[in-house]
């Protein structure tokens, strides 16, 4: 990902925008691109500041500089460096210091202090090659990392990641993002929906004024805390609307060392590539779905696919769904994770003004909810939780759930 000072932008009558790479600056970026690329895989192995080294070498036009920041800086972010794990740096100073300390107290006066016979001396001691002992003294510096993979990808591919990091990279000030969708099939939206719960961002989803559905975001500059790992998981969505339809974003944005207001609109489309449907689970999901089958309980889970709409009032997108394996009864569940209370105050409201689906929301106890806040004589529940979902916990509400469901049926007239 991108910082903000690496970001090329122009802002003009209150609005910002990203621009383009004009066609000279695409191609000498295709041309360092190329370098960058073949540099990370040809110093798998070797030490960081070789390789900071070997990269800062490529040639460039000076005016291209903030460009080639940026491009090291995906590609940085594409290695994996660590530090050797054939020396252990601290027993090596230890020993080395502590052997050239006593060496200096015992030379006589004017004698010659022999750094090289002392680092014989232990590696002797250690059963290590001097040379090893040598360069392992310091290997813990950062610049002295080994990069130990990089994970693959092409010069025009590398180019591509960088124009979307430029507008990520943006979005990352933003304090309120509104989506406008149209897909042409239902997985196209199942797609983006399944990709926004698994960011695990603040929204709320309305159905469009001319089809397809308006999502607005919550941005990372509306909360208090936790604010760059908020920022950074919607900024990583934008590759998602490419994915499913064709989209408009447009979002407040606070920029510069002053945070001036500024508005963001950008636009696209699904390209001509398939998308894989099979977006995955929060981890948190994932793993309470696993326990949760293997209570080998009455009730089946699968993975949610249904938007639940409240005509006129909004939209709710469920994680899981629950069917009972005799009764054929039908139940959701929605993490709301534990950004904001607010989010939770908007599910409520939902369930109050007539949300016609058993649902229970899961929320974590960090956001201060009371399991109260909704009534027992609603078709939704909230559940509490400390730290991990319980899953004989989900199972005691669905139950629950179930048994008031039953109860309003039979009391209506």
């Amino acid at each position: 990902m991108l910082t903000t000072d690496l970001v090329r932008v122009r802002r003009r009558g209150g609005r910002i925008t990203v621009p383009p790479l004009r066609d000279g600056e695409r191609a000498r970026l295709l041309t360092a691109a190329g370098h960058y690329v073949t540099l990370a895989n040809d110093h798998v192995g070797g030490s960081r500041a070789e390789y900071e080294a070997a990269c800062d070498d490529v040639p460039h036009d000076p005016t291209d500089y903030k460009l080639m920041k940026g491009l090291r800086k995906l590609v940085e972010d594409r290695c994996d460096f660590a530090p050797r794990d054939d020396v252990e740096p601290l027993v090596l100073r230890e020993a080395v210091f502590t052997r050239a300390a006593a060496h200096r107290r015992s030379l006589p006066d004017g004698g010659a202090f022999d750094g090289e016979a002392i680092v014989a001396e232990v590696a002797a001691q250690l059963a290590l090659a001097p040379d090893v002992v040598r360069d392992g003294l310091y290997a813990d510096l950062k610049e002295n990392q080994v990069l130990t993979q990089f994970a693959p990808i092409s010069g025009p591919g590398l180019v591509a990641r960088y124009e979307m990091a430029q507008k990520q990279a943006v979005l990352l000030r933003a304090v309120r993002v509104v989506v406008t969708l149209t897909c042409a099939d239902a997985a196209g939206y199942r797609l983006f929906f399944r990709r926004l719960k698994f960011r695990r961002l603040l929204y709320t989803v309305a159905e469009g004024v001319d089809g397809g559905y308006r999502i607005e975001i919550d941005g990372p500059f509306s909360l208090f805390q936790a604010v760059t790992k908020y920022g950074l998981q919607l900024a990583l969505l934008l590759p998602a609307l490419n994915e499913a339809g064709q989209w408009a974003l447009d979002a407040d944005i606070l920029w510069g060392p002053d945070r001036e207001p500024h508005k963001l609109r950008l636009e696209g489309r699904r390209g001509a590539s398939s998308p894989d449907d099979e977006a995955p689970l929060p981890d948190e999901v994932e793993k309470l779905r696993s326990r949760f089958d293997a209570l080998g309980s009455a009730w089946n889970v699968a993975s949610a696919n249904e938007l639940l709409d409240l005509p006129g009032v909004g939209l709710c997108v469920p994680d899981l769904v629950f069917t009972h394996a005799g009764t054929r009864h039908v139940a959701h569940l929605e993490v709301m994770g534990y950004w904001s209370r607010e989010a939770v105050w908007r599910r409520v409201e939902l369930v109050e003004a007539g949300l016609p689906y058993s649902i229970i929301f899961a929320v974590s106890s960090r956001l201060r909810v009371s399991e109260d806040a909704l009534d027992d004589d609603l078709p939704g529940q909230l559940y509490v939780y400390k730290g991990v979902m319980n899953a004989k916990a989900i199972l005691e509400r669905l139950d629950a759930v179930a048994l008031g469901d039953d109860k309003r049926v039979g009391d209506a007239p």
